[in-house]
């Protein structure tokens, strides 16, 4: 009978060490909810700017560099006007002798102030546009986003995000600004339109005037009017910035587990660290001079040598089961035992392994080891 449910018992931990050696590589976590509801750590947001993908708005970019290249063409109105007249003027009036090199000469050394002008207008919409580019980026510089990845000409994401909340917001938009550039610009043509029908009889500086008058006011109203569409467009790039980088809660144990290390595994190697440090300690039981217990709950190991040390030692201790070790090891190596249940206590929870004891303990330990010596004589 008892052989019988000893075969029993054996067959039964076999079948399921099989079951658990058989369910091992499943991960559970396959089916737990996928669903991203977590807002996006500090840590997976430096992740994504390290990659280059920040928030920013092109519309608030674009409505800033409108306003700076009026405010620019306000600033050089009148000896931009000098120059271009000029330049009308010299073309009616050119000298058609000059050919290839020397007219491009002529042409540089004559009307060189113009071309500044037109060049650091240009300049100025570019440098406006990189400096908020960088502010909004935090002045962020990296290349990662340029790294080839396949992903990005996935047809089936491509497919996805073609018609995805994002490319109707942006498909709107774009609609949006079409019709604020159509309606600005027609309702200053309208308005101009007697000194647009005008222009023919006018001096071409008159002329030119005019027309730059209602480009400056073009470019004015539109950046106005793109810096109000901007406001929502800085609103909703953040708000799908944050929606993106989103977290499953799978992804946040996860992300906990490479910044802390796993608990399961921290857990194993401090319980294996412990018991090496239990296992050194233990070997230096039998060099102890006694042993003061509790005298169950804890047990101390001291050591003393007069000639290389200034007081006694703590060489192990430990309560409970560990207690109980040292006990049993220094039974066998037959070194003394007492019971001071103060002092024990004392000397656990105040001195560490290899620190002396402290003087206010002085008179007791001496009390111990006076003892153990006259039992030694």
């Amino acid at each position: 009978m008892g052989g019988t449910d000893f075969k029993y018992v054996f067959s039964a931990n076999s079948m399921d060490k099989e079951i658990n050696n058989s369910f091992i590589s499943i991960d559970l976590q396959l089916f737990a909810d996928p669903e991203k509801t977590e807002e996006p750590t500090p840590r997976r947001l430096e992740k994504a700017r390290e990659e280059g993908n920040v928030p920013q708005s092109n519309e608030f970019n674009m409505a800033v560099s409108f306003l700076a290249m009026s405010a620019f063409l306000f600033i050089i109105f009148n000896p931009l006007l000098n120059d271009i007249s000029k330049l009308f003027y010299d073309y009616f009036s050119l000298d058609l002798e000059f050919e290839g090199p020397e007219l491009l000469n002529y042409e540089l050394n004559t009307h060189s102030s113009l071309y500044i002008k037109l060049i650091l207008f240009f300049a100025m919409a570019v440098i406006v546009s990189t400096i908020l580019s960088m502010i909004q980026t935090r002045f962020l510089f990296t290349f990662k986003s340029l790294k080839f990845d396949l992903s990005k000409i996935n047809p089936i994401k491509g497919f996805k995000r073609l018609f995805s909340l994002r490319s109707v917001i942006e498909l709107l938009k774009a609609l949006l600004k079409l019709l604020v550039v159509g309606l600005l610009t027609y309702n200053i043509i309208i308005n101009n339109w007697n000194k647009i029908l005008s222009l023919a009889d006018k001096e071409p500086i008159s002329s030119f005037r005019i027309i730059f008058d209602m480009i400056i006011n073009i470019l004015f109203q539109l950046g106005i009017a793109l810096l109000a569409l901007s406001l929502f467009d800085f609103w909703y790039q953040r708000y799908e910035y944050k929606k993106d980088l989103k977290m499953s809660k799978y992804e946040v144990k996860q992300e906990r587990k490479e910044v802390e290390g796993n608990p399961e595994i921290k857990s194993k190697q401090r319980e294996l660290m412990r018991r090496m440090l239990t296992s050194r300690m233990m070997q230096r039981v039998p060099e102890a001079d006694v042993v003061v217990t509790n005298p169950t709950h804890y047990a101390v190991a001291l050591k003393y040598d007069a000639e290389t040390m200034q007081a006694p030692i703590v060489v192990a201790k430990g309560a409970n089961e560990i207690a109980f070790k040292i006990r049993d090891i220094a039974f066998k190596h037959q070194i003394p035992i007492l019971e001071r249940p103060t002092l024990a206590q004392k000397l656990y929870h105040e001195v560490e392994i290899d620190e002396e004891v402290p003087p206010e303990l002085y008179t007791l330990v001496a009390e111990v080891l006076a003892y153990v010596y006259k039992l030694s004589l």
